[in-house]
């Protein structure tokens, strides 16, 4: 596991060997004066008091003696690093999207932001470790149209309730797709390629990331919406999906619209169109679905924290609030273009993401039940 802290000055430490240190302690023991131990009546009626203050004892160290509830340190939060847990390895797009972040993330909170990856089962293994952690505010998950849209209709069962193991605080990046195809395909436009395809039902392939990927059922949106019938080629991973495509053992697929730009300014792919209501600034010669006369498909992946249930409000309010002052930061386009990624607009209360969220799992719910999408663990 590679851990990476980012402080609130600006710096960033990347540090593989914190997994060997003891882990932070929950909470923080301050001096205070020996009457302050008056506010235990428990601790006078027991005698403890006097024992303790003649051994030198202040209240910090009574106070370890007995396990606070999780809100009650929330009025001074932060008072220590902060872990966002990425479900994804170290080095993909949204590992990345999640160390930039880190950085002002860490100077609005005044303390350090730490970035674990626990990767594995798309997203699965991560989430479930924030959904059984502490709700304290001090791990949250970055969550994504995955791990709370989509796995909880392609698998059968989750070690976690996207719905109700988490409070969702704020979304900061949306990451655009595109629809694209090998570079000698017999169409220049969108329309082009529908009647190609419609001409020959079942002729031509697509490739994805894998059984359940985003890149799936983003072409099987576009399919449903174009009455298009093209065969599924799954992969293992973005990387192998787009080897298949440039060497032409198959026809189309749904690439991040940041992939699309580098790949087609080679003229390795052709592209056709982005998913988004407005035009990627990376390829702003290409349409929108929209401006192709596709109204219902707006879609995007987005990036975004969220914490445990039971994560005390004054907690989660101060990281909304830390999130979307980013979001209205004149630095923050640019340092998420450089990923291919846009901003998230318009920035969201907790309650409004939370109604965001519920209506992306219909969204990609009802794709994934139509389409048949399944995935069997072993």
């Amino acid at each position: 596991m590679i851990m990476t802290r980012a402080r609130p000055g600006g710096s960033i430490e990347c540090a593989h060997h914190v997994l060997g240190r003891p882990r932070v302690q929950a909470f923080t023991h301050r001096k205070t004066r020996s009457r302050d131990m008056m506010k235990f009546p428990l601790l006078r009626k027991a005698g403890l008091y006097r024992l303790l203050v003649s051994l030198g004892w202040g209240f910090g160290a009574a106070a370890s003696l007995f396990v606070a509830p999780a809100g009650a340190a929330s009025s001074d939060y932060p008072s220590r690093a902060v872990t966002i847990v990425v479900p994804w390895p170290a080095g993909g797009t949204t590992d990345l999207a999640a160390r930039k972040f880190a950085e002002p993330l860490a100077k609005r909170l005044g303390e350090s932001v730490v970035i674990q990856n626990k990767p594995g089962a798309t997203g699965i293994v991560g989430a479930a470790s924030v959904a059984h952690s502490r709700p304290d505010g001090y791990t949250l998950l970055l969550a994504s149209a995955e791990t709370h849209a989509i796995n909880p209709y392609t698998y059968g069962k989750l070690p976690y309730d996207a719905a109700k193991d988490f409070i969702p605080i704020a979304a900061f990046a949306t990451n655009p797709y595109s629809i694209v195809a090998r570079a000698n395909f017999p169409a220049a436009t969108v329309k082009d390629l529908v009647e190609v395809v419609k001409k020959s039902p079942g002729k031509y392939t697509y490739s994805s990331a894998g059984l359940g990927s985003a890149s799936q059922i983003v072409m099987e949106m576009f399919k449903r919406e174009a009455g298009l019938q093209i065969l599924h080629v799954p992969f293992q991973g973005e990387a192998p999906a787009v080897t298949a495509l440039m060497g032409g053992e198959v026809d189309m697929m749904v690439l991040p619209a940041g992939r699309a730009q580098v790949l087609s300014s080679g003229k390795k792919i052709k592209v056709y169109a982005v998913t988004t209501p407005q035009r990627f600034p990376g390829l702003p010669a290409v349409p929108t679905l929209k401006e192709e006369g596709y109204q219902n498909l707006q879609v995007a992946n987005w990036f975004s924290l969220m914490a445990p249930a039971n994560t005390p409000k004054a907690v989660i309010s101060k990281i909304s609030a830390a999130v979307n002052d980013i979001l209205q930061d004149p630095h923050t386009e640019p340092m998420l273009a450089t990923l291919g990624l846009g901003v998230f607009q318009p920035s969201m209360t907790p309650s409004e993401f939370a109604r965001f969220v519920a209506q992306e799992r219909q969204r990609w719910g009802d794709v994934v039940r139509e389409a048949k999408i399944r995935i069997q663990k072993k």
